[in-house]
């Protein structure tokens, strides 16, 4: 567990080196420093990886699901919006998440300042 505990950390939205400090100052902004340990978590270049990663992993699952309802016979103008409205939810959920594993994946790795 002791290899993974900063994807943990992260993962639960706080500082890979820590844990203890805040991973992002706003929704997807990094904090340029750790205020617990003072890692510079803002040199962490995640770019687009994460938005990839998120729709490669929820995408084989919600794009059934929204098949499945739609051919279910119930009305569409009340479904198609409904699971619109959770496939974003869902996706603005999991985003954060997967940005702070793909950062602790690129720390842990020592790939922060390149």
């Amino acid at each position: 567990m002791h290899e993974l505990a900063p994807v943990w950390r992260a993962f639960n939205l706080r500082c890979p080196a820590c844990g203890k400090g805040k991973l992002y100052g706003h929704y997807l902004k990094p904090v340029s420093v750790c205020e617990a340990c003072g890692e510079p978590l803002g040199l962490i270049r995640a770019e687009d990886g994460p938005a990839a990663w998120t729709i490669l992993g929820l995408g084989p699952f919600l794009v059934p699901l929204v098949f499945m309802i739609s051919m279910s016979g119930a009305a569409v103008w009340i479904s198609l919006p409904l699971m619109l409205i959770a496939a974003v939810g869902i996706v603005l959920i999991a985003l954060p998440r997967v940005k702070g594993v793909f950062m602790a994946v690129l720390w842990k790795m020592g790939r922060a300042a390149d």
